[in-house]
This record gives structure tokens, sequence and C-alpha cells, in this order.
């Protein structure tokens, strides 16, 4: 009788083992194999559409960069640059540093630091950034906010410094984020 005992446990410890691990996994709130597998494919799918994204960004910068040089015009001459400019604050309140002049094109990245929907907000923003010795230029977006940028360049890698110094001083809860003004959301 022991020995049947024995064997009628071994035997629910090996079906348990084998086939009602799901089941014990669920009671226990832990993810089946169902779910570990859906898990995975959702992962998947959001690598594959980080990539594809991060493709179709580049294809767009390089199908910018080969319409800023016309094919008609000399190899030899700097293709034209756009005149666009960004908006600058009133002359009443001239802290922030000039936007290029009319003759000098813009850069095309610029390290945000803050975007604001009411001018006093960005005003105190520029304050703080020229307490800091940082260089400060002003974007007025087509959606009505005020962009506090540090200098423009035109090296993503040097925005990409500018924002791990605006990150390094902490001056905001927000994270900054680099503008490319091939984007045109500003004015």
């Amino acid at each position: 009788m022991k020995n049947v005992g024995i064997w009628v446990v071994s035997l629910l410890m090996v079906m348990v083992f084998f086939t009602g691990c799901d089941r014990v996994r669920a009671s226990l709130g832990k993810p089946t194999s169902a779910d570990l597998v859906k898990i995975s494919d959702e992962l998947k799918a959001r690598e594959q559409f980080l990539r594809d994204s991060i493709a179709a960004v580049r294809a767009a910068e390089a199908r910018q960069d080969s319409a800023v040089q016309p094919a008609d015009q000399p190899v030899n001459q700097p293709a034209a640059q756009p005149t666009v400019q960004p908006s600058t604050q009133p002359a009443a309140q001239p802290s922030a540093q000039p936007a290029p002049s009319a003759g000098q094109p813009l850069k095309r990245y610029y390290a945000v630091a803050g975007a604001f929907k009411n001018p006093e907000g960005a005003q105190k923003y520029v304050e703080i950034l020229q307490a800091n010795n940082l260089p400060v230029h002003l974007f007025d977006f087509k959606s009505g906010l005020k962009v506090v940028c540090m200098e423009g360049h035109d090296k993503l890698e040097d925005a990409q410094r500018d924002v791990a110094t605006l990150k390094e001083l902490k001056l905001a809860d927000s994270d900054p984020w680099i503008y490319n003004t091939n984007q045109k959301l500003h004015k």
C-alpha cells in the first residue's frame, strides 16, 4: 500500500511538471507560455516598427539633403540655403541672442531646452539659461509655442552634445530634445 502511494504522488508530480506547468503558473499569477509567446511577438513587432521608423527618417533626411543641391547646379558651388529665420522676442525684451540675420541661413539642428505657451514662461527660462552662460535662440512655432533653444549646429552630434549639457544641468523637469529645422515647424 505504501508503494502505491509513492507511485501516485510521483505520477502526480510528473503530470504537474510536464502538463500542469501553465496551470500552476497561472494560479500563481505568473505568465503562461502562451502569454510569454504573445509578449515576445509584441516586442519583436515594436522593434521592427522602430527599425522601420529609423529607416524612414534616414530616407527622408537623405531626400532633403539631395533636394538642397539641384542637379543642374555646379558641384563646386554650395547649394542655396533657405532664408527662413526663427522669430525672436520683441525688441522690448532683447535678452535672447539674436537669430541669424537675413543673409545667414538657419542651422539645421537646435537643442531645445523648453517650449512654452506663454511668453513670460519662455522669458523666465531664457534668463535661467543665460544665468548659466548658455547661448539662447527663440523660435515661434506654428502651433503657437515659444521654443527656447541653444545655439544651432549643422552637425547632429554637436546638437546632441548641447542636449547632454542641458540634461546635466537639470534646469527643467522635461527632457531636452533636438529640433531639425527641415521639419519646418517654426514660422
